[in-house]
């Protein structure tokens, strides 16, 4: 394994993103058991989602001042902010067939959905960035 600090924070973001997939599937299963399967589509959907978060948490690593806003970015509003903005293309997928019967309305899922997002990006960045760091540190070319 590489000892650079982004090739750290990369495996750190994905290995994170891929357990929080796996947390968000067990919490949508519960009473759908049908998402448990590997041929569900929303398997999938979610599984991927995470880890996107993981990896789109990782390469923003390097921005320590928000590109168009100029303040200072802090890993767990950064991470935060990405992990919402990463669940908002799955989120309004409740709305195509949502749940019937069930004690959460498909308002609550699609708001839970990034909320959970938000959480999720905002643990993986605080975390990426305590074991492989962040801004110059990760753009630097190490020599062999």
């Amino acid at each position: 394994m590489s000892h650079h600090p982004a090739a750290k924070r990369f495996l750190t973001a994905i290995t994170l993103g891929t357990i929080f997939g796996f947390v968000c599937l067990y919490l949508a299963s519960r009473g759908h058991h049908e998402i448990e399967s590997l041929s569900h589509p929303i398997f999938w959907i979610i599984l991927t989602d995470r880890i996107l978060i993981g990896m789109v948490v990782a390469f923003a690593g390097a921005f320590t001042v928000h590109p168009l806003l100029g303040f200072k970015y802090r890993p767990c509003l950064r991470g935060a902010c990405l992990g919402a903005v990463v669940s908002l293309p799955i989120a309004p997928g409740i709305f195509v067939n949502p749940p019937t019967g069930g004690p959460m309305s498909p308002w609550l899922i699609f708001w839970g959905t990034l909320a959970a997002g938000a959480i999720y990006g905002a643990i993986i960045d605080i975390v990426a960035t305590r074991v492989g760091g962040e801004g110059d540190k990760l753009l630097a070319v190490q020599e062999k």
